[in-house]
């Protein structure tokens, strides 16, 4: 990386200048199938498409200014959000290209899309309002408020519920996917932004970034269990499908916080790239996936020797905020 960025203040949706560079687009055709990793490189204007058999990027996609928020639905759609020109593209991921493009709210950053991709689910970051997209042509369909600038979306499929991490209410909304209206607010920590689910659906993790925890939900009873400390500015907590572990980036230690989910401690500390910010735990149970804003890499973890195994180079301004990897 040529010269080191100033850290900001607080994550935002629109902070870091556009690069000047254009990218090529590749198209997948005759790349052996195999699960993907679609992760937003905002500087760049681009999402980097990994391979995570070879863990090597395989194709480059443009999808306009900075994008930030990554979710993928059946793993046909990649859906992408972008702040700063205020738009949703989606990818078909056949062939690692736009296939459509729609404005989508004032600010929208966290996103995310059902199993099947038929609804998409944005947080408007300054407007106080999840929403609603048809993933089949991304029309807005419905807006459900919600708490002050919504930061992360995570839907949970088996329970019929959205949840929102409402950064400065410091709280995470609870929608009912069916009836599209809240349900619930739970208080969390301060400054609330990424959240992941467990495999089970049982607990939700979230990571607070200014108070430095990540607080956990019973989906059962819809209450904050307990807050756990980890590193500096935490943002995006990653589960293990077998929900023994959740890994947490934290952007200001450049580390990987690692908790053990029943003893709800942390037993591990990890170095990473520059400035960690999203992650995914792969559904092969092996492998955590951390995308490194300032280093524009991701590093790879595994999961049962809790050591970085590889670092893939991407593009410039690595968030992958969402889940960019398919279930």
């Amino acid at each position: 990386m040529a010269g080191r960025r100033l850290r900001p203040a607080l994550p935002s949706a629109t902070l870091r200048c556009a690069a000047g560079a254009g990218l090529l687009l590749f198209s997948l055709t005759g790349i052996a199938q195999a699960q993907r990793a679609w992760v937003t490189n905002q500087t760049e204007g681009t999402v980097s498409v990994i391979d995570t058999a070879t863990e090597t990027v395989v194709a480059t996609v443009k999808v306009g200014q900075k994008p930030a928020g990554v979710a993928v639905g059946d793993g046909r759609k990649v859906f992408v959000t972008n702040p700063d020109s205020k738009d949703v593209y989606r990818i078909d991921a056949a062939t690692a290209s736009v296939d459509l493009r729609r404005p989508v709210g004032e600010v929208p950053l966290g996103i995310d899309a059902d199993r099947e991709g038929r609804r998409v689910y944005v947080a408007d970051w300054y407007r106080k309002r999840v929403l609603v997209l048809d993933g089949a042509t991304l029309d807005t369909v419905a807006e459900v408020a919600v708490g002050e600038v919504p930061a992360g979306v995570r839907v949970v499929d088996g329970r019929g519920i959205v949840l929102v991490a409402n950064r400065d209410s410091d709280s995470v909304s609870v929608i009912d996917a069916r009836t599209l209206a809240v349900r619930a607010t739970i208080p969390v920590g301060t400054h609330p932004f990424g959240i992941d689910v467990d495999a089970r659906e049982s607990r939700a993790y979230v990571a607070n970034v200014v108070s430095g925890t990540v607080s956990v939900i019973d989906l059962s009873t819809l209450t904050r269990v307990a807050d756990v400390p980890v590193g500096s500015w935490p943002y995006m907590p990653a589960v293990t499908p077998d929900g023994r572990r959740a890994f947490v980036t934290n952007q200001q230690d450049n580390t990987v916080s690692v908790i053990d989910t029943e003893s709800l401690a942390v037993i591990k500390t990890i170095e990473v790239g520059e400035y960690p910010e999203g992650a995914q735990a792969h559904p092969d149970g092996r492998r955590v996936f951390v995308a490194n804003w300032f280093s524009n890499e991701v590093s790879v973890i595994d999961v049962d020797s809790l050591t970085v195994t590889g670092t893939i180079e991407t593009g410039d301004g690595s968030r992958g905020f969402g889940r960019f990897i398919g279930r």
